[in-house]
C-alpha cells in the first residue's frame, strides 16, 4: 500500500500557515519553506503554475492521498454530474479515513489511515481496511467493540470532538453516521480547489 515517507509539515512551511492544526507544527515558528534560503523564499512571487501547484498539493496533503490516487478521484469527479470542484472535495471528505479522523478517533489523517488499515474500524458493522473506501449517505463508521480499539479513540478524547454538520455522533456507541453530504463551508478556507481544476485543464 503506498503511503507518504517524507517529512509531513514541509507543506505547512511551504505555504506558511498550519494546515492540520497541529500543536507542535513547526510552521508557527518557521512560516516559510525548508532550506538554508528558506526565509529569503518567504515573499517569492509565484508564476500561475506554480499557484495551482501549490493549491493541488495543499489539498492533496491535507487528505494524506498519493498523485495517481489524487488525480483518479479528479477524474471521477470530473464524470459526475454538477460542480467539479464541489464533487472532488466530497469524494476526498468522503473517504473512510477522513471521516475516522474527523470523529475524533484518530489524532490526525495519517493515524486515522493506520487505525483503518489494522482493522480497527467497521463500516455498518463490518471491518473495513480500506482507508480510501468511498462513504455514502446513511453509513455508520463505528470503531470495533474491543479493548485495543476503542482505547485508541479514548486516548484520542473522541467525545470532545468537532464533529462536522454532516455526521451525526453516537459518543456511547463510538460511532457516528453520515446524515448528509458536505457543503462547500464544510470544507477549509484555505482550499483553492478551482485552481487545481485549472491545473488538470492544462
Amino acid at each position: 500500500m503506498a503511503t507518504y515517507r517524507g517529512r509531513k509539515t514541509d507543506i505547512c512551511r511551504t505555504v506558511g500557515f498550519n494546515i492540520w492544526g497541529q500543536a507542535k507544527c513547526p510552521s508557527s515558528k518557521r512560516p516559510y519553506p525548508a532550506g538554508q534560503h528558506g526565509p529569503n523564499q518567504k515573499d517569492r512571487r509565484q508564476s500561475e503554475y506554480g499557484e495551482q501547484l501549490l493549491a493541488k498539493q495543499v489539498i492533496r496533503r491535507f487528505y494524506n492521498v498519493m498523485e495517481k490516487q489524487f488525480h483518479q478521484t479528479f477524474e471521477k469527479a470530473q464524470r459526475m454530474h454538477g460542480n467539479t470542484s464541489l464533487n472532488f472535495l466530497r469524494l476526498l471528505e468522503m473517504r473512510l479515513a477522513t471521516n475516522v479522523w474527523r470523529m475524533g478517533f484518530a489524532k490526525t489523517v495519517f493515524q486515522a489511515r493506520q487505525l483503518v488499515s489494522h482493522e480497527h474500524i467497521l463500516v455498518n458493522g463490518k471491518i473495513v481496511n480500506i482507508p480510501s473506501f468511498q462513504l455514502k449517505v446513511g453509513d455508520v463508521v463505528s470503531v470495533r467493540d474491543r479493548e485495543s480499539s476503542r482505547g485508541i479513540a479514548r486516548m484520542n478524547h473522541y467525545e470532545a470532538a468537532a464533529v462536522p454538520a454532516y455526521m451525526e455522533a453516537d459518543i456511547p456507541n463510538f460511532a457516528g453516521k453520515v446524515i448528509a453530504l458536505p457543503e462547500r463551508e464544510d470544507f477549509p478556507k484555505f482550499f483553492h480547489e478551482q485552481q487545481v481544476v485549472e491545473f488538470y485543464a492544462r
